[in-house]
């Protein structure tokens, strides 16, 4: 008996956390396409929203740049939010050449229940996205 318990103990320990399910709904796209800050350089920037696992309360946060035309580039990207927790804001910063660069991640604590994210880059030099969202 005290095998079997010991067999399903690591298994569980073993398992990959999982997020639970973040229902979101983007009006304007995921992508912010921007001017970087160097040599006139035109690029775009992607996010991707998850909740974090074992984290009730917070979302992650990928931010990427997709490259820039005349780069290497970057941008500050600022995520501000609406949400149980209150109204609060993040700043990030990604870098990249022609290619895509190197993933941004933040957790975000926007609270439990519905909210809202908004993501532009800064000083505002292109588009801005929006989330709606049930953060679990």
């Amino acid at each position: 008996m005290a095998a079997i318990a010991g067999i399903g103990a690591a298994v569980l320990a073993a398992a990959p956390a999982q997020a639970d399910p973040l229902p979101q709904f983007a009006p304007f796209g995921a992508t912010l396409f921007n001017f970087g800050d160097a040599n006139f350089c035109a690029g775009a920037v992607s996010i991707a929203l998850e909740a974090a696992p074992q984290r009730p309360g917070f979302v992650r946060a990928h931010v990427r740049s997709l490259g820039y035309q005349r780069g290497p580039c970057g941008n500050q990207v600022s995520l501000g939010w609406v949400g149980s927790a209150g109204a609060r804001h993040h700043n990030l910063y990604v870098r990249a050449a022609a290619g895509p660069g190197q993933v941004v991640t933040a957790d975000l604590f926007i609270g439990m229940g519905p909210a809202k994210i908004m993501a532009a880059s800064w000083p505002m030099q292109g588009t801005f996205a929006e989330w709606y969202l049930y953060v679990p």
